[in-house]
């Protein structure tokens, strides 16, 4: 599973309206071919064009001085190597040429897991987990919580439908017994509303949450869960930059929760 983080300059003004993870997407495909657009399952994920380290999910401008960085992972190392090969020579990016000035490739698994019991984890593009219906229905309804249950089941199905994860339900009952939320909070809405380029919106929470595990026998399982959802991202849409997650391992002080 490799993932490669791609920063450039425009030679001129970048003006981006709407969510710029599907425009990601579509460069993606448009270097690597356009297979990979119907494949099941999508076998990458990006984030949204970040400009100067804020993701452009609504509106912004990229001047010929700002940094353009968005990350792209795959679950084979030949089609990172393949996307690295072709966007090294610069992209166009709403007409305005974009020059690659750095690349940096790594393995997600390459580093050590973290042995924290309690972490944090930054939703930085709008997450939503689609709610299976009991009942026929005419249109999809969508779950907004940071559920420690959502987001590690998320992050199982589609590793193991990758096959970089083995984990499955005993791993997933062990969350749901011992993986707490402890808190949550954003910065402004918490529920962010962004427009696709198809006409459509894409609706999801936005912000961070805190979670403490009260067993310790598949810390590690939980580390490379979470290592697959920053990489592929997490929930409905994870392919064209929802759901963009960051984790971070946290000290949980003594047992009063994660500080």
């Amino acid at each position: 599973m490799s993932v490669v983080l791609v920063r450039g300059r425009p030679t001129e003004a970048v003006a981006m309206v709407g969510f710029t993870g599907t425009v990601a997407q579509s460069l993606v495909v448009s270097l690597l071919g356009g297979e990979l657009h119907d494949a099941r399952p999508k076998s990458f994920s990006v984030t949204p064009f970040f400009v100067n380290g804020r993701p452009a999910v609504d509106k912004a401008v990229a001047g010929p001085g700002d940094i353009l960085e968005i990350r792209a992972a795959f679950a084979q190392r030949e089609l990172a190597e393949r996307f690295i090969a072709e966007v090294a020579k610069g992209y166009t990016l709403f007409g305005r040429r974009v020059v690659v000035e750095e690349l940096e490739f790594y393995d997600v698994f390459s580093q050590p897991l973290p042995e924290a019991q309690c972490f944090k984890l930054e939703f930085l593009t709008p997450l939503r987990f689609a709610v299976k219906p009991l009942y026929r229905r005419s249109r999809a309804v969508f779950d907004f919580l940071p559920r420690p249950l959502s987001v590690f089941k998320s992050a199982v199905r589609h590793g193991r439908a990758l096959g970089l994860l083995k984990l499955g339900a005993p791993f997933l009952r062990w969350v749901h017994t011992y993986v707490a939320l402890t808190d949550f909070g954003c910065r402004g809405r918490c529920v962010v509303t962004v427009k696709l380029p198809n006409g459509g919106v894409a609706r999801g929470f936005v912000g961070w949450a805190l979670y403490r595990s009260f067993g310790k026998r598949r810390i590690a399982d939980l580390w490379r869960a979470l290592r697959v959802a920053e990489a592929f991202n997490l929930g409905t849409g994870r392919g064209m930059g929802l759901g963009v997650v960051k984790a971070t391992p946290l000290d949980c002080g003594g047992g009063r929760g994660p500080q």
